[in-house]
């Protein structure tokens, strides 16, 4: 599972080239595409720095679906 990000509380804080969830991922699996943040799942260590970054509130890894 990788962190979700819910695209109605997303501000897409910092600008449309680099927001703070692609600034703190330390995988790189959050970059933005079309305007918005997205991640990569097989990249994504569900470590939820992007999530504790997010000033929005709008991304979160559901545990009840985190394998490791």
């Amino acid at each position: 599972m990788a962190a979700q990000i819910d695209y109605n509380k997303c501000t897409m804080c910092g600008g449309l080239s680099s927001t703070i969830c692609v600034e703190v991922c330390p995988v790189y699996a959050v970059r933005v595409q079309d305007g918005r943040p997205v991640v990569t799942e097989a990249l994504c260590e569900d470590c939820n720095e992007c999530g504790k970054a997010c000033p929005d509130k709008a991304i979160n890894i559901p545990l009840h679906l985190v394998t490791f």
